[in-house]
């Protein structure tokens, strides 16, 4: 039973679902770089370049690991496609429970995205569903780490194709270990507003192959070139590369603090609760881009409890933007996506929130569920 909400209720200001943390010395390195008089692509850029190479070899031996800043996520995997020579005549697995920009990317680089069913337990496609997909052109797959939830990449080398691991979410999860992003193919990363760390809009393209980063980086350098051919600007500007500088010298607290936001839910809801989504296997250390709940058909009414105690919450892929959806597939064929997409809810867990705001939103998950 929810408590009667307080008459002061109104008054208390909204949680966000998600704000971007900006701190003084992010302010600080911004100016300092726009102060330099060089805002287009520059020295910082190949800075940050580097920096999340560092990041991400962090314990494992990856010192041929390279970089290539580009302007979004979306671009970023749109030229990882381009560069593992997927077109025209090319079918490329995508998860059907994700945003359209996996669409745009595949299409735009001349191939055909074949939607794939994921798991009601973490949201990313199992191996058998990859693998039941799979058509005589398949040349690829996106998996996405969905919400920050790890997978084992390396099962899904078994389908014998490229995989693009998609890390827009799920920068700094692991898996035995291993940051997410060093198994596939190649990596993709978004820095969008109220990814884990932001540039404002921005993205990044990592791979162990020094050829396929040479292409994404041929393609991104489009002019003061001898070979022409068509190609087009997705670069960084230094001054949102200085900001992705200081961000990410800040992601491993930016972790720690979702993380206790997190296990503050969990104690909160319970945490053999049937409501909360499955972390993998022992080895997956999440990152917690979100925290979603599991309700069933109870979704409108907790929404409704959330918004009237100011809490704002999203269903993060609602059934009308499934990607089966946009193509105009049967639903039967995608029944985990379809009721993910119906009974899935996103509370607020980003790093800047305060005590007074945690100790609203445990208040609401303990009304709600012990």
């Amino acid at each position: 039973m929810v408590r009667p909400l307080s008459k002061n209720n109104n008054c208390k200001k909204v949680i966000r679902h998600n704000s971007p943390y900006i701190s003084k010395s992010d302010l600080k390195a911004v100016s300092d770089s726009i102060n330099t008089g060089w805002l287009a692509q520059g020295s910082k850029v190949i800075e940050f370049e580097e920096a999340l190479c560092r990041y991400m070899s962090d314990g494992q031996n990856t010192s041929n690991l390279s970089g290539v800043a580009v302007s979004s996520g979306t671009s970023a995997l749109f030229l990882a496609l381009k560069a593992l020579g997927i077109g025209k005549g090319s079918d490329v697995l995508v998860p059907t429970y994700a945003c359209s920009a996996l669409l745009n990317a595949v299409y735009w680089a001349g191939a055909t995205p074949i939607p794939v069913d994921v798991s009601t337990g973490d949201f990313n496609p199992t191996f058998d569903m990859c693998f039941n997909a799979l058509t005589p052109t398949t040349e690829a797959l996106v998996l996405t780490h969905t919400y920050g939830v790890p997978v084992d990449t390396r099962i899904y080398k078994d389908l014998g194709i490229k995989i693009v691991e998609d890390c827009c979410q799920s920068i700094g999860a692991s898996f035995d270990d291993r940051k997410v992003g060093l198994v596939g193919d190649i990596a993709i990363f978004s820095f969008y507003a109220t990814k884990m760390i932001t540039t404002g809009q921005g993205g990044m393209v990592l791979s162990h192959n020094k050829n396929l980063i040479d292409q994404v980086r041929d393609y991104r350098d489009y002019d003061g070139r001898d070979n022409y051919y068509p190609s087009f600007n997705f670069q960084m500007t230094d001054f949102q590369a200085a900001l992705g500088i200081s961000q990410l010298e800040r992601l491993p607290s930016f972790i720690t603090q979702r993380s206790k936001n997190a296990q503050r839910y969990i104690d909160a809801i319970g945490k053999d609760s049937e409501t909360l989504l499955q972390l993998g296997a022992e080895d997956a250390s999440p990152n917690w881009y979100r925290f979603v709940l599991k309700l069933g058909s109870r979704l409108e009414d907790c929404k409704m409890v959330f918004d009237q105690n100011r809490i704002s919450c999203i269903q993060p892929v609602h059934n009308n933007e499934l990607l089966h959806k946009h193509l105009g597939l049967p639903q039967a064929h995608f029944p985990c996506s379809e009721e993910i997409s119906v009974s899935v809810l996103s509370i607020p867990v980003f790093p800047a929130l305060n005590e007074t705001q945690i100790c609203r939103i445990e208040q609401v998950l303990s009304d709600l569920f012990l």
